[in-house]
């Protein structure tokens, strides 16, 4: 293992400390909400947002999900931790016996080299939305194969696609991994269909998001800081529906 000596103690924790504010918070400071609520059919024509900006998550951290504003026939988040979050009007991820987890599917261009670990991360995307979906308990089935799906049960279908795909490089972290250089990346799009009619959609990014990855990324494989930032996207995207469909309490 390389050792970086040129780093001084008091430097490397003060930029610590300065990584962990940056990459390790999920609140923002808008200081304002709109009063708490839950989505229903009968806001229809309505501009004034139902929601909450801020929720209490059952582990004690206040989250954020952003205003919302009606949008297509539903509700358009400015999610800090999504770069698209829209809902249709009425839907809450509530009343399914079950949800199907379908294999996420790329269609990122990519070199030879990156093949191994995109194909890790499909997997790894799969299985930890459905450890986190089935640890929340927002379902009472969380299905990865179509032949599992319950007979007669009301599924809703969620599918993801990685659109663009990095797999990063320790070389690069070594120089500037602090500023985002060498950073696994990836750009995912994502829906839950209810038969043919689209309930939720979002595109998702993470790039090397926690301090570990800044600061000591050289020290890192880049299959370790991926799945960091799978787990990132997965507490975020997981957060959102705890939200939504009630499971966490408005916090304004």
């Amino acid at each position: 293992m390389r050792t970086i000596n040129f780093i001084q103690p008091f430097a490397f924790y003060g930029a610590l400390c300065i990584a962990t504010a940056l990459f390790s918070g999920c609140a923002t400071t808008d200081s304002s909400a709109p009063p708490p609520g839950t989505n229903s059919s009968t806001v229809s024509g309505r501009t004034a947002s139902p929601f909450s900006v801020r929720y209490l998550a059952d582990d004690g951290r206040t989250i954020e999900i952003g205003r919302a504003k009606p949008d297509n026939g539903g509700w358009r988040f400015k999610e800090p931790h999504l770069d698209k979050c829209w809902i249709a009007d009425g839907f809450n991820f509530t009343g399914y016996d079950a949800i199907y987890i379908a294999p996420t599917i790329s269609t990122a261009k990519i070199h030879d080299d990156e093949k191994a670990t995109q194909e890790l991360a499909k997997s790894n995307i799969v299985n930890e939305l459905k450890r986190s979906l089935s640890a929340k308990g927002f379902f009472p089935k969380v299905v990865t194969e179509e032949a599992a799906i319950p007979a007669n049960a009301r599924v809703l279908r969620l599918e993801t696609t990685i659109v663009e795909y990095t797999k990063g490089g320790g070389a690069a972290r070594y120089f500037v991994g602090l500023y985002g250089g060498g950073q696994p990346r990836f750009l995912l799009q994502g829906k839950m269909s209810d038969g043919d009619k689209t309930e939720f959609d979002f595109i998702a990014q993470r790039s090397g998001v926690s301090a570990g990855a800044r600061m000591v990324g050289v020290a890192m494989k880049d299959e370790d800081i991926q799945i960091e930032d799978i787990r990132s996207f997965v507490l975020d995207l997981t957060d959102f529906l705890a939200a939504i469909s009630g499971k966490y309490p408005p916090r304004n």
